[in-house]
């Protein structure tokens, strides 16, 4: 199954593939101050794969806490639609489905989620195990990168 989004102005869109049903795949609600001033509601699938289709320009990078991946806004708009760690092939990407109105996964089950206690190398290895294989068609935007700067 093929699902897409954009932001609210449609400067950045998203496309998610999964074998899995909205409802079987369920949403995570991050618990931290960021995802809940954003009303993120995120998914993921490391067998599916996402496709962002989106200009340099119009994205904005934003890296906090541990600074373990980027969290891209529209320039624009200002919508929450990814988390993206990774560089080249190797891009994992956490899906904001509320910023990018991906209606089928808005009535998912959602679960709370913390990961307030994790070190920079767990939040790393859980990423790259639970994320969804992710690739920009902008290849600028491919450069993406994760750990400390």
């Amino acid at each position: 199954m093929r699902y897409a989004g954009q932001c609210h102005c449609g400067k950045l869109k998203a496309s998610f593939e999964t074998q899995k049903t909205p409802h079987d795949l369920g949403v995570r609600a991050c618990q931290c101050a960021f995802c809940r001033r954003h009303g993120a509601v995120n998914v993921t699938d490391p067998e599916g794969a996402a496709i962002i289709d989106a200009f340099t320009d119009d994205v904005e990078r934003y890296r906090f806490s541990l600074r373990t991946g980027d969290f891209l806004f529209c320039r624009r708009c200002g919508v929450y639609i990814a988390a993206v760690m990774g560089e080249g092939e190797a891009i994992r990407a956490s899906l904001n489905v509320a910023g990018l109105r991906m209606e089928a996964f808005l009535s998912a089950p959602e679960a709370p989620a913390t990961y307030g206690a994790e070190t920079t190398e767990a939040r790393i290895a859980r990423r790259l195990k639970q994320w969804t294989p992710t690739r920009f068609l902008d290849p600028a935007l491919n450069a993406s990168y994760y750990g400390p700067h």
